[in-house]
């Protein structure tokens, strides 16, 4: 029984395979491919010649690693090349023809480009003279099928949008994706298509380290201390940096506005003295801020700024005897306006340097014995230096 169990099983298999494939829908789609790229035919002319056979080898070449599908078709016999380039690129399915010839003189080459996108034939005729006569040909041809495709991508900017009147859809150039993207670099090289958008100094997330000095209008300072800010802006994706909405970075905040929070100190700077002794003075300050770079086109762009936060005084008095020795301090409600300038290191990265102007209520005063020795926050000028980088 065992060795009729196989013949059985590979009998059964047989009969239900047809089955099976008669039961798939008949109109079932294949499986998904990606996008084929454009095609470009390149019609073979003077065969015998070992120059023009160089160059088509170099434009299949150059074509290819432009990541379009390169046919290579044979010239019928006889017949006009212009309307053998139209056949060949019609059958191949190819959005422009090229081909390469020797003209009469001998010494140049006439370059053939049957462009149908725009219907346009272009001929161009370079010297073919030198080692590096076949790289110049292929070059100068693959320039020419641009220039040709210029004007479908001016033809194809100008359309009007899907929904408007189909005698308009009439007028359109359609333009495959792959060609569109090749053509990119020459598009703005002609000012045809717009630079892309800088990304806005604040986009998104960034962190600034640097230094900050503090000088009190009240004889308190100079000082000098570490400072961190932490800041998150508008544009991130690039849209908002050409005055649109706001992209993912910054969600719903106008282009160049910023939030940052500011960490500085402990800033130290020279002691006061006065007849009874000398006092040391340490600063600290933290501000949630507003902040809004005005971009421009250069490298520099103004800076503005305002916020609100805390300052921390803290004191240490070194009197002379019989005075003891006492620490101190005040905690302060601070107000700050900003201007300043960043200057572009790179695309991430930018140096900042600003000045603030900080009110404090209340009002931190030094004293030593009664001896009035310095104020500070009314107001504190705050000077910060940093660099500025966007991971």
């Amino acid at each position: 029984m065992r060795s009729l169990a196989l013949p059985i099983w590979l009998l059964l298999a047989a009969a239900l395979a047809p089955a099976r494939a008669g039961a798939a829908p008949p109109d079932a789609p294949p499986a998904k491919t990606a996008a084929a790229a454009s095609r470009v035919a390149i019609v073979e002319v003077d065969a015998d010649d070992a120059l023009v056979r160089e160059a088509a080898t170099r434009l299949r070449a150059e074509l290819g690693a432009a990541g379009f599908e390169v046919v290579h078709i044979p010239r019928p016999p006889g017949g006009d090349l212009r309307a053998a380039l139209d056949r060949a690129a019609e059958e191949a399915g190819a959005f422009a023809a090229a081909a390469i010839s020797r003209s009469r003189a001998g010494a140049t080459a006439d370059l053939w480009i049957v462009d149908r996108v725009t219907q346009k034939t272009v001929v161009r005729t370079v010297e073919v003279a030198g080692a590096a006569a076949p790289s110049v040909m292929a070059v100068r041809a693959v320039e020419l099928l641009q220039a040709s495709l210029l004007e479908a991508n001016l033809l194809a900017a100008r359309s009007p949008p899907d929904g408007a009147a189909g005698a308009a859809d009439a007028g359109r150039v359609d333009v495959p994706d792959d060609v569109a993207r090749w053509m990119e670099p020459a598009r703005r090289q002609a000012g045809m298509a717009p630079a892309a958008p800088r990304i806005g100094m604040f986009a998104g997330f960034g962190v600034e380290a640097g230094v900050t000095a503090l000088l009190s209008a009240g004889g308190i300072g100079p000082a000098l201390g570490p400072a961190l800010r932490l800041s998150y802006g508008a544009g991130a994706d690039g849209g908002a940096g050409a005055g649109g909405s706001a992209g993912a970075g910054g969600a719903g905040l106008p282009s160049g506005l910023a939030a940052r929070l500011t960490f500085a100190g402990p800033a130290l700077g020279p002691a006061l003295e006065g007849e009874l002794g000398t006092v040391s003075v340490r600063q600290e300050m933290a501000l949630l801020e507003a902040v809004w770079a005005l971009e421009t086109e250069g490298a520099v762009s103004p800076v503005l700024s305002a916020g609100v936060g805390g300052a921390h005084l803290f004191i240490s008095g070194d009197p002379l005897p019989p005075l003891r020795s006492a620490t101190g301090e005040v905690w302060s409600i601070a107000a700050a306006l900003g201007a300043g300038a960043g200057v572009r290191v790179t695309d991430r990265a930018a140096l900042l340097l600003d000045v603030h102007a900080i009110f404090a209520q209340p009002r931190a005063v030094v004293t030593l014995g009664g001896e009035r020795l310095g104020t500070a926050g009314r107001p504190t000028f705050a000077g910060f230096l940093g660099l500025l980088v966007r991971p």
